[in-house]
């Protein structure tokens, strides 16, 4: 399997993070090529910590966890990486860490050269973020690494296993796993992670610092009427924004007035976004536009910049997270809970189904099966603000009561920084 993994994954899979790169020669397209083979990479001093997460979900936790560790540790270097466009550019700069970077491809040669010119006392991986090559030079060259806000998702476990031969080394070198949850702990645990080195730190996304802006502020910036209903819907995958502006010109026959913020979870749909909401007769108004106290007077205001969804929220009437009206998985139910949102969500949330659970259990979030299913839980909680502000109520005590998971991944990483790996 390793050589399977060395001979064919990795090759292709390195192949789409640089197909549309490699003919380019601007200066930014030359360092993501460089950097994705191992080059060019940050010049810092020995010792650093190198925190590491795939895309925009996780660069925010690799985000907190820097800023934690360079309070905690002024002296203390730290580099960050990500293996998305997206996620790099969502990955903070100075002085919260030394360097951000793109992840060098998994190949060995590739990891050796990176930790030769990054020297890092220690490696924490964000989530999923099992990279086989990187955790075996790690510990070839005695590097201790740890996994925080551990995440696996149930339909994934098979995939693990069957992957046994390859991944089972790769755990075995984590010095410690902080798990997100009592249920992700127990599926790292079938896989074979030791009770030594597994824990329950919990989700650092609770822990995540609240958007900037008040809603009247975020308001007052669009053009927007105090009294005017927001739908804010997020992170919509493909297929999905046709099912979301449908809903959204249904109710609108009888509250011409709802406004919508759409937001496609990735950028290079928006395009295609832009020209379905024409299609259906729907003045929009691209974000990038900057022009933000136009965007009242129209229909819909679409995302196209990075990292502003998370703050959008707080202005929302009602939210919606995306990729699961579509078999996608679901994606992050914690912002729009954190912004003071009642929040909806479809069928399809295997990717964050204890969360969605759990907001369900505690009455502060919705599950809708379908696109009729969305317009009418929209229409109940624009007809009942009570009810909406209930959800929010109890949305804010659920998040505080699992508050805590940022300073123990701290502790964690700091432990495995301050030991030699074995």
């Amino acid at each position: 399997m390793k050589l399977l993994y060395d001979a064919a994954l990795v090759p292709l899979r390195g192949a789409s993070y640089l197909y549309g790169i490699w003919p380019r020669r601007t200066p930014e397209a030359t360092l993501e090529r460089d950097q994705r083979l191992g080059r060019r990479l940050p010049d810092v001093r020995p010792g650093a910590l190198w925190i590491h997460g795939a895309s925009v979900g996780e660069a925010r936790i690799v985000g907190a966890l820097a800023r934690e560790a360079r309070r905690a540790r002024p002296a203390l270097p730290v580099v960050a990486s990500a293996v998305t466009r997206t996620g790099r550019a969502m990955l903070p700069g100075p002085p919260a860490v030394d360097a951000a970077f793109f992840l060098p491809l998994d190949f060995r040669g590739v990891q050796r050269a990176a930790f030769s010119a990054l020297r890092p006392g220690a490696v924490a991986l964000v989530e999923t973020e099992i990279w086989p090559n990187l955790l075996a030079e790690a510990a070839a060259r005695g590097v201790p690494a740890c996994l925080v806000n551990a995440r696996l998702a149930p339909e994934r476990l098979s995939r693990y296993r069957l992957l046994g031969s390859l991944y089972a080394p790769a755990l075995s070198r984590l010095v410690a796993v902080g798990a997100a949850s009592e249920a992700e702990a127990a599926r790292f645990a079938e896989l074979g992670v030791p009770e030594r080195v597994l824990s329950v730190t919990g989700n650092v996304k609770f822990d995540l610092p609240a958007p900037r802006g008040t809603p009247a502020e975020l308001r007052a910036r669009f053009g927007l009427a105090a009294d005017r209903p927001v739908l804010v819907a997020g992170s919509t995958a493909a297929g999905e924004d046709a099912l979301v502006l449908r809903s959204f010109v249904e109710m609108r026959r009888e509250r011409p007035g709802v406004f919508l913020v759409l937001a496609p979870r990735h950028p290079e749909r928006v395009p295609a976004a832009l020209e379905r909401a024409a299609a259906l007769g729907l003045a929009t108004h691209p974000l990038s536009a900057r022009d933000d106290a136009r965007a009242g007077r129209a229909d819909v205001l679409v995302v196209d910049t990075l990292g502003e969804l998370s703050g959008l929220y707080a202005m929302a009437t009602v939210s919606f997270v995306g990729g699961s009206l579509v078999p996608v998985g679901g994606h992050n139910l914690l912002e729009p809970v954190a912004a003071g949102s009642p929040v909806l969500f479809g069928p399809h949330v295997g990717h964050v189904a204890e969360t969605a659970a759990a907001l369900v259990a505690a009455s502060a979030g919705e599950q809708v099966d379908d696109t009729d299913d969305l317009t009418r839980a929209i229409e109940r909680l624009l007809d009942d603000p009570l009810e909406a502000a209930r959800r929010v109520a109890a949305g804010r005590h659920w998040l505080d009561s699992h508050r805590g998971a940022l300073a123990r991944s701290i502790e964690l990483i700091f432990r495995t920084l301050d030991r030699t790996a074995p």
